[in-house]
């Protein structure tokens, strides 16, 4: 049985957008995270090993607000009471208001970031292992890859829930002084990161990819991040996203190429890949079915 879904978007000149679901408006698209599934590989993807943190937390958080609803409902609570937070840092440094009406903010703050803090652990040790063991496909047992959470709190995720909460409402208290003067609150959730870190090839020790690794080795990374993100996905919803892969044998060796062919076949999903190296593609898998653009149109 094929389930058939339509979806239409639109956006009106005054900036709002309007989204359907077979042909019925959605009030909040926000409803529908998570309900088709698709893991999307681009040369942008790029960004989640040599980027800022704010493209990597941007993934996390798609990717949890997909297979989490109370996650989403969290990162939600706790945006709104950043926004308020750093309004009324801004009204302090000012002498607007008092410093003691940041009190209750800061309790609601922890709260919320201490469960948005754990539920990332979580997710980012499962991404862990399924990226680690999709890298070592890749590069062919080569090189060893792993992932580092950082968050901005401290060590608070193996720590009794009232304990964690204390601790960062500490971490908000130790920070108070530059909060003051920036107007913005410097710890939290929206300060965390991961660190993507590579083995070297002379010694056993870690570096970062994002200064220690070649175009080839990022791309690498960022495919196997992407495909433990299928993996994740597929463990919490019972079924298998769609995967698209947009220029993906770009900078990639004709070994690595190989080995992401190999492994997507492994995987058994369906995949959609452009590329203009399709001699590759097509003399090693003769029941993918081709599809070819020139000038904007299919011939």
């Amino acid at each position: 049985d094929v389930d058939e879904m339509t979806v239409e978007v639109s956006k009106e000149l005054r900036g709002n957008k309007k989204f359907k679901v077979n042909g019925t408006a959605v009030p909040k698209i926000s409803a529908w995270i998570g309900r088709f599934q698709v893991v999307f590989f681009a040369p942008e993807s790029l960004s989640l090993v040599k980027g800022s943190p704010v493209g990597r937390r941007r993934f996390l958080d798609t990717l949890i607000s997909q297979i989490d609803k109370s996650y989403l409902r969290q990162l939600q609570s706790y945006q709104v009471v950043l926004k308020q937070r750093n309004q009324l840092l801004k009204q302090i440094r000012s002498n607007y208001v008092e410093k003691d009406l940041l009190e209750p903010w800061d309790g609601l703050l922890a709260e919320d970031g201490v469960s948005i803090t754990k539920t990332r652990s979580s997710v980012i040790q499962s991404l862990r292992i399924h990226a680690c063991g999709k890298h070592e496909n890749l590069s062919d047992n080569c090189e060893r890859l792993d992932i580092v959470y950082r968050p901005s709190v401290g060590e608070v995720v193996e720590l009794p829930r009232d304990d964690a909460v204390n601790q960062f409402l500490a971490k908000l208290e130790g920070a108070r002084s530059s909060d003051y003067m920036r107007g913005t609150t410097s710890v939290g959730p929206h300060r965390d990161d991961f660190d993507l870190m590579i083995q070297g090839q002379e010694d056993s020790a870690y570096y970062e990819a994002k200064s220690y690794c070649s175009q080839g080795q990022q791309r690498t990374i960022a495919v196997a991040l992407k495909l433990a993100e299928l993996e994740v996905l597929r463990e919490h919803s019972g079924s298998t996203p769609v995967v698209m892969l947009d220029d993906v044998l770009s900078e990639l060796d004709s070994m690595r190429s190989k080995m992401l062919f190999d492994l997507l076949e492994r995987l058994n999903v369906q995949t959609f890949i452009t590329t203009t190296e399709i001699e590759m593609w097509s003399s090693s898998h003769k029941d993918c079915h081709i599809v070819r653009v020139q000038d904007g149109e299919i011939v």
